[in-house]
């Protein structure tokens, strides 16, 4: 890999503690959060698309709150959350510079939880954030199989979703159902249901996660479908475990998408992540594949590693170094480097 580009600029927002609280009164809350980042690629993997690749891009979002006076210790909650892109050659955009990530709401309760409705986070990242932790880089085994094959519905992101999350007593439990996507054409797995559970240990200055996730999505009846999918099914699990400034995490996933009156189509993954802290210094490495049943060459299979500065509180200066050995079941010997400036607020 030839490196022609060194240096990048990048801002962006977006952080699960709401950062920028601008109304707090009479049991009414407003926050704003987000993230501005910038990144460049270069490289011959599918990252960077070519020899250089740039992206400058963020997140902007609000998360509203309001006490019932009804329902004792329960509030209201509301999320909006969009993706920006300003790269006219970004091929995630689609026809659009501005997407909306999440966009729910609901009630909270101090004790049973909140239920949300809307396109939501869905309880598969229970497992997936184990190992999603890079700056510059997101680890894309979980929906790859999927999206090769059905890419009429956001898999992290499902639109008419009907979630509930709760924790009692150090057990997450996360609940949801999807009513249905709308999409256009309905060649889709319209509905589904999904559910995980999380949990940490602590021995001494160790902590151990386990977290198990599983989903299934169906057609509707009567719909056909070009391909003939007719359903999907997946099972994820997952193992962290951190012991001061060292975290090591491993996650697992086994997909079957169903067809009429033929074969299913099957996978198995992993990833993995090991990071270390020093200061203000982090590194992270892993590795990942995506085994199609059938198939001599793995779908996916990469090797990455990144290392992350602080420059100020939530502001990150990241090299990221990612090796791609196979793709689409044929193999490759592509590798880009990655800078990239973040800043979440």
């Amino acid at each position: 890999m030839k490196l022609k580009h060194i240096l990048l600029l990048l801002a962006g927002i977006s952080s699960s503690a709401f950062a920028l609280n601008v109304y707090d009164k009479d049991g009414n809350t407003l926050d704003i959060y987000g993230r501005v980042e910038g990144k460049m690629a270069s490289g011959e993997n599918s990252f960077a698309g070519s020899e250089t690749r740039s992206d400058i891009g963020g997140r902007l979002g609000i998360y509203l709150t309001r006490d019932l006076d009804l329902l004792p210790e329960t509030k209201i909650v509301a999320r909006l959350e969009w993706q920006m892109r300003t790269e006219k050659n970004d091929n995630n955009t689609g026809d659009s510079d501005l997407e909306a990530r999440y966009s729910y709401v609901g009630l909270s309760n101090k004790t049973w939880g909140e239920l949300i409705g809307g396109r939501t986070k869905n309880p598969l990242y229970q497992v997936m954030k184990m190992t999603d932790k890079y700056k510059n880089f997101t680890p894309n085994i979980y929906s790859y199989g999927i999206t090769t094959i059905d890419d009429s519905y956001q898999f992290n992101r499902q639109d008419g979703t009907l979630q509930w999350n709760a924790k009692f007593i150090g057990n997450e439990i996360q609940l949801a159902w999807v009513s249905g996507n709308g999409h256009s054409d309905n060649e889709a797995l319209d509905y589904g249901a999904m559910a995980s559970y999380r949990n940490t240990l602590k021995f001494g200055k160790v902590r151990i996660t386990p977290a198990l996730a599983a989903s299934r999505y169906k057609r509707q009846d009567g719909v056909i479908t070009t391909d003939g999918r007719n359903q999907n099914d997946q099972l994820m699990a997952g193992l962290q475990l951190n012991y001061s400034d060292l975290e090591i995490a491993v996650t697992a996933l086994r997909t079957s998408i169903s067809r009429d009156n033929e074969s299913d189509n099957n996978y198995k993954g992993m990833d993995s992540l090991i990071s270390w802290k020093f200061k203000d210094l982090k590194l992270l490495t892993g590795y990942s594949f995506l085994d199609e049943e059938g198939e001599d060459i793995y779908e996916k299979e990469d090797w990455r590693a990144e290392a992350q500065l602080t420059l100020a509180k939530d502001t990150w200066l990241s090299f990221t170094y990612d090796k791609a050995f196979a793709n689409k079941n044929k193999k490759t010997n592509d590798d880009a480097l990655i800078v990239g400036l973040r800043y979440d607020f």
